[in-house]
């Protein structure tokens, strides 16, 4: 496989901070950037930029709410950075295969922005200057809008008009999109659970399996994101099932009954002739996780449960 992957993240008109961003990303799945490098030289851009925008906003006298608004006078936004960045990654999580090592370097990059040294800079938030942290994604801080960028990106791209059951290049893009958030949760970096294929309202979680291969060009999409959700984050799964973990008040719980479930499902996927090869694979792949896992048992060491604070049956 050609290591070389266009991540196509650029728009015209993008300003040099934007573009020094981009070509660090695609430098970075490229592998000519290591996830430290790649965090250092973006950390250094929008730490320039915010101290820039605070020294334009000073050499104004009173600058009012439209300039500002207008970009006529700069003012830091981190935050805002931090959200083109959020961006940047989830579409280029989409162009990059499952199996590629530059999903990997993703992961690691945000491993690496959060190990960066915590030094303040400006941002003006509601009229008012002030300091603020880079890169604390955490629980307690909602992960700096990570994951509601990713929802974002999810609905917008995949759930809103079904796209991936009509279109092969819209599937592909969902099924890298799920490795990638499964890596996040298997990593600790954070909770995409409710992002998860195997899941409501994914068809692959609300059909019985009697009646999967009724209509299989509609489910073979999420079974193959399904699927990614086990293979890159299956240890983590196993044992939110095997501890019967609830993720979210009222919604869903996890089970021994439904990690069984998951099986009898992707080996329906596995063992049919009528499945595409592409989705046969990775159901396959799927099975021997689950089998391993099962095998296993569950590694304390790749908890998830205290890293977000899930809810264990007897605290409720």
């Amino acid at each position: 496989m050609s290591s070389f992957i266009s991540l196509d993240l650029s728009y015209e008109g993008d300003s040099d901070t934007e573009k020094k961003i981009v070509a660090t990303l695609q430098d970075l799945v490229d592998n000519r950037e290591s996830p430290e490098s790649a965090a250092k030289i973006i950390n250094g851009v929008i730490i320039d930029d915010c101290r820039d925008a605070y020294t334009s906003y000073n050499s104004v006298s009173d600058p009012t709410a439209e300039q500002i608004e207008s970009g006529a006078v700069r003012a830091p936004k981190p935050s805002g950075w931090m959200g083109y960045l959020w961006d940047c990654l989830g579409r280029a999580a989409m162009k990059v295969p499952v199996d590629h090592k530059g999903q990997d370097r993703l992961v690691y990059l945000l491993l690496a922005l959060q190990q960066l040294p915590k030094s303040p800079v400006p941002e003006f938030v509601a009229g008012e200057m002030r300091e603020t942290i880079l890169w604390n994604v955490t629980k307690e801080t909602r992960y700096e809008g990570l994951t509601q960028w990713l929802w974002d990106l999810d609905q917008g791209n995949f759930n809103g008009a079904r796209q991936v059951e009509s279109d092969p290049s819209a599937a592909t893009a969902y099924t890298n999109f799920s490795a990638f958030l499964a890596r996040l949760l298997a990593s600790g970096v954070a909770d995409t659970n409710t992002l998860s294929a195997l899941r409501r309202p994914s068809p692959f979680a609300t059909t019985h399996q009697d009646h999967i291969l009724q209509e299989l060009p509609r489910h073979e999409p999420y079974a193959a994101a399904a699927a990614q959700w086990i293979i890159y984050a299956g240890d983590a799964l196993f044992e939110l099932c095997e501890k019967r973990i609830l993720v979210e008040v009222g919604s869903l719980r996890y089970s021994k009954a439904l990690w069984y479930v998951w099986s009898v499902k992707f080996k329906v996927f596995a063992e049919s002739n009528e499945s595409s090869p592409e989705v046969r694979e990775f159901a396959r792949q799927a099975v021997d996780k689950i089998n391993q896992c099962k095998k296993d048992g569950i590694n304390p060491a790749k908890s998830v449960i205290e890293k977000f604070g899930y809810i264990r049956p007897e605290e409720i």
